[in-house]
C-alpha cells in the first residue's frame, strides 16, 4: 500500500509530529509506504492508493484540489476552534475577526464541497469528532476519534529530582486561545515572596514588562530539553480555551507530575480524573489551584500518581494500529 502525505512547509509541528509518529510505526509495523509532497502540485498521481492530509486543524477544510483524485482520501483534524470559539476569543483584534468571519464562511463551503470526496476522518479525540458533526455537519459515520500518543520511553518520571528552585511550567504556541494573559494574571495573584516561578515556553512571545518569577522561554528547543522541563517542574499549568486533543496533559502526566488544566473542549476528555479542572475564564480558579498544587504535596503525590496510569491510555503504537484498520477499511 502506498500512502500519499501532505505536509507542507508551513505545517505546524504538533501536526508533523502526529504524521512522523503513525508513518515510522506503519512503515516498520506493516511495511506501508509513505511519500510526501510539501505543495499541492508535486501532487503524486500515479501508484497512489490513498491521499492522506494529516494538518486539518483550527476549521481549516482539505484544498479542493483533491476533488480531482480518484483514489480515497483520509484526513486527520486536530480541532475546529475557528467555528466553535466566539472570534473575539479565537482573534485578538477586531481587524482579525472581520477578515476570521469571512474565513469562517469560506471554510464551511470547502467542507461542504469536499464532503462526498472525504473516505473518512480520524479526529484527535471524542470532542473534536463532535466539533465536526456539529460544525460544519459531517457525517458522524465517516469518522473515526484516535487519540494521539506519548512516546513513553522519553517522556516518563525523573529518575532523580534535581534541587533547583521549584516552578511550574507550560508550553503553548501565542494564539489567544491558549489564554496565556489569563494564566500571568492568576500567577500574579499568587503571594510574590513565596511563589514558585513560572516558566512557560511560548513562541513568538514576549513580556511588555518584568513580571517577578516568569521566565519566557521564546526559542527552540530540543525534545530531551522539554522532557526535562517536564520532569522537574512542580506541575503543568494547560488552560487553555480550546484543545483538539492537547498534547502537553498527555506529556507532562507521562512525566509523573501534576497537571492543571481546563474543565472544557477536549482538556478534560484527556486529563480524565487525573488533573485539576478549572474554568479557564476564572483567575480566581486558576489561582487556586496553583496555591493548592504549590503547598500541597499530599495532592502533588496523589495526582502525579493518577496521571501517570492515565498517561498509559496514549500510546503512538495504539494510534498507528487504528489508523492502520481505517487505511485497510478505505482501500477495500
Amino acid at each position: 500500500m502506498k500512502v500519499a502525505v501532505y505536509l507542507p512547509q508551513n505545517t505546524p509541528y504538533s501536526m508533523k509530529h502526529c504524521a512522523w509518529n503513525i508513518m515510522r510505526i506503519l512503515q516498520e509495523k506493516y511495511n506501508i509506504e509513505f511519500v510526501t509532497f510539501k505543495t499541492l502540485q508535486e501532487l503524486p498521481v500515479e501508484h497512489t492508493d490513498i491521499y492522506w492530509d494529516p494538518r486539518c486543524g483550527g476549521g481549516i477544510a482539505p484544498p479542493l484540489v483533491f476533488r480531482k483524485t480518484k483514489k480515497p482520501l483520509v484526513l486527520t483534524v486536530h480541532g475546529m476552534a475557528m467555528f466553535t470559539l466566539p472570534l473575539d476569543t479565537f482573534y485578538f483584534s477586531a481587524r482579525q475577526q472581520v477578515s476570521g468571519q469571512l474565513k469562517r464562511w469560506k471554510e464551511r463551503i470547502k467542507w461542504r464541497l469536499m464532503q462526498a470526496h472525504i473516505t473518512h476522518v480520524m479526529t484527535v479525540s471524542n470532542y473534536t469528532k463532535s466539533e465536526l458533526v456539529n460544525s460544519v455537519g459531517f457525517p458522524a459515520a465517516k469518522i473515526t476519534a484516535v487519540w494521539n500518543g506519548v512516546d513513553h520511553d522519553k517522556f516518563k518520571p525523573a529518575a532523580k529530582k534535581n534541587n533547583a528552585a521549584p516552578y511550574f511550567f507550560t508550553v503553548i504556541s501565542y494564539q489567544k486561545k491558549k489564554n496565556f494573559e489569563r494564566l500571568l494574571e492568576a500567577y500574579q495573584q499568587l503571594d510574590e515572596q513565596t511563589r514558585p516561578r513560572l516558566v512557560a515556553i511560548v513562541k513568538p512571545y514576549e513580556l511588555k514588562e518584568p513580571i517577578k518569577g516568569v521566565e519566557i522561554i521564546n526559542t527552540n528547543i530540543s525534545e530531551e530539553q522539554l522532557v526535562d522541563f517536564y520532569q522537574q517542574a512542580l506541575g503543568l499549568v494547560f488552560v487553555s480555551l480550546h484543545e483538539g486533543f492537547g498534547l502537553p496533559i498527555a506529556e507532562a502526566m507521562a512525566c509523573g507530575i501534576p497537571v492543571i488544566t481546563s474543565d472544557a473542549t477536549s482538556c478534560k476528555e484527556i486529563a480524565g480524573d487525573a488533573a485539576i479542572l478549572v474554568n479557564p475564564e476564572s483567575v480566581t480558579q486558576i489561582t487556586k489551584a496553583m496555591q493548592e498544587i504549590s503547598t500541597n504535596e499530599t495532592m502533588r503525590q496523589t495526582l502525579a500518581q493518577i496521571g501517570i496510569e492515565q498517561a498509559i491510555r496514549f500510546d503512538w503504537e495504539n494510534t498507528a494500529d487504528k489508523f492502520y484498520e481505517i487505511l485497510i477499511k478505505t482501500v477495500c
